[in-house]
């Protein structure tokens, strides 16, 4: 950050705002840059820290992935702070993977309350990032580019980015970037994924006003940091003397099974070729829920369906998390598997076919204590999967 921050004309004063998993740290060095200079308030995910301030930077908490009333209370608190900003002073804006869920303010005609009902169907549904994301800016008095709106003077946003191609209009629904998308097609969306819910968020979007006027002069935006710098770095800590290291892809999307299939089969034809391999692939996976799921999250499915694809092929072993701590909704960064995992899943009489039919991975890994918990992280780039090929 501080190459970034040092180019900031920022006066006497700067006013530091920001919203997601990295926006503790991010306004640390924030706050060190710029010292008695800056304030302002961020907010990050509950349980990332038990500080309520960084100098004079108030430290909110909200919830993740279902907003909460924290992160109601912080999108208003953040959005009158800007208002209230001379447009002499720049703000500084700190996005990063969680915004959306931590920045929560609907629009009018909308309860917080049936938007969070939205926001749970969306999730459990099968519907994109992008779509979710959509959605939620329709509905929001600060996503897609509001929060800039209501900056009086410049902006210059600094992004850690949580999405596949890195655009900034979808990570955390891009609060200073100009909006794309229109109320239409979130109306697209919900019929697509068959919403039955509270009528009054269709009206709502029906009766949505149009975009107002964007000044590009204004309003500044750095992407610094994402999952291809991470999976580089990785890359750059093996010993490519003894590993053949193949990169799967930097921004793999799509269901968490589906993958696992594919990559299971990439694995095995890796494997004959006889050398020792990483296969080493990025980018966020996807999870369509049962009717009544347990608990889980994308890495954590996309592992136990790569072993169940694997059926215990010897020499192969995998690891995915995300790289932010928490896959899905449980503190656990995600797991590992190897060639023992459904052998010793049968021991124990779990059965790996019908845990994943019910959506319960964490409780299958967590009995075979193969979860791997790394507590907050405090930045968040997407998935990070690794498949480990070491042949006879």
């Amino acid at each position: 950050m501080q190459e970034y921050l040092k180019d900031i004309d920022n006066g006497q004063q700067v006013c530091i705002i920001g919203a997601g998993k990295a926006s503790f740290e991010m306004a640390k060095v924030a706050e060190q840059h710029f010292d008695k200079r800056c304030f302002g308030a961020i907010v990050c995910r509950h349980g990332y820290t038990e500080q309520t301030s960084i100098g004079r930077i108030d430290v909110l908490f909200g919830g993740h992935p279902i907003p909460d009333s924290g992160s109601h209370h912080a999108a208003s608190k953040i959005l009158e702070l800007v208002q209230s900003v001379d447009a002499s002073i720049p703000v500084i804006v700190l996005i990063s993977g969680g915004g959306s869920a931590l920045l929560s303010s609907p629009i009018d005609g909308v309860t917080f309350a049936q938007k969070m009902q939205l926001n749970k169907f969306l999730l459990a549904s099968g519907a994109s990032i992008d779509e979710i994301n959509c959605v939620r800016t329709h509905l929001s008095r600060i996503k897609g580019g509001k929060l800039a709106q209501a900056i009086n003077g410049r902006s210059h946003t600094l992004i850690i980015s949580d999405v596949v191609g890195d655009d900034p209009q979808v990570i955390a629904s891009g609060p200073t970037v100009k909006n794309h998308t229109s109320a239409q097609q979130a109306l697209a969306i919900l019929a697509k994924y068959h919403w039955q819910g509270d009528s009054a968020i269709v009206k709502a979007l029906a009766d949505a006003p149009q975009q107002q006027d964007w000044d590009d002069t204004r309003h500044q935006l750095s992407i610094i940091a994402n999952a291809q710098q991470s999976i580089d770095k990785a890359i750059a800590t093996i010993d490519q003397s003894q590993w053949q290291v193949e990169i799967l892809n930097y921004n793999e999307t799509g269901d968490a099974t589906q993958v696992a299939q594919q990559h299971a089969k990439l694995a095995i034809a890796a494997k004959g070729q006889g050398k020792a391999t990483l296969l080493l692939s990025g980018g966020e996976l996807t999870v369509t829920l049962c009717d009544e799921p347990g608990h889980g999250g994308p890495n954590q499915e996309y592992l136990l369906a790569l072993a169940i694809a694997l059926n215990g092929e010897s020499g192969i072993s995998a690891l995915a998390c995300d790289t932010d701590g928490v896959d899905g909704s449980l503190d656990v960064a995600g797991a590992f598997i190897n060639d023992t995992t459904l052998v010793r899943a049968q021991q124990l009489t779990l059965d790996a076919n019908q845990t994943l039919a019910s959506n319960s991975s964490h409780h299958f890994f967590q009995q075979l204590n193969d979860l791997i918990i790394t507590g907050p992280t405090h930045t968040n780039v997407n998935d990070f999967r690794v498949i480990m090929i070491e042949p006879q």
